[in-house]
């Protein structure tokens, strides 16, 4: 699964909105038919490579930002996999976002903000 185009982008991100919607109705996620899951990790994974090539960040995430996630997932206590759930990502992405492997796209630094309350700034002033 690989996007093409801008809107299609668009219509991945509606479809993802959608699934997430869909999980949060039944109170998790992982509530979601096999089926579901799958379509879910494709397009969150393709929604990723499409902005990674044109929504890019400079260089990877430093120890300070994943410091400043890691203390938001202790002080809500969720672990790795509720937070990439949290975020709209695979757990793959959110280990190598800890873990320094992955840069951070404008994307993510919204959803950083929007879900864990680190603002966009104090990424921006730490990347």
């Amino acid at each position: 699964m690989k996007i093409s185009s801008d809107s299609q982008y668009r219509e991945y991100k509606r479809a993802v909105e959608v699934l997430i919607e869909k999980g949060t109705k039944l109170g998790d996620i992982e509530l979601l038919s096999d089926s579901d899951k799958e379509d879910f990790a494709r397009l969150t994974d393709a929604i990723y490579e499409w902005e990674a090539a044109y929504h890019p960040l400079p260089g990877k995430v430093s120890t300070i930002i994943t410091d400043a996630i890691k203390k938001c997932m202790d002080a809500e206590n969720i672990k790795q996999k509720e937070a990439a759930q949290k975020l709209g990502i695979s757990e793959s992405r959110i280990s190598e976002l800890l873990s320094g492997k992955r840069a951070l796209n404008l994307n993510m630094v919204k959803r950083l903000r929007d879900n864990f309350g680190i603002s966009a700034d104090f990424i921006l002033d730490n990347m």
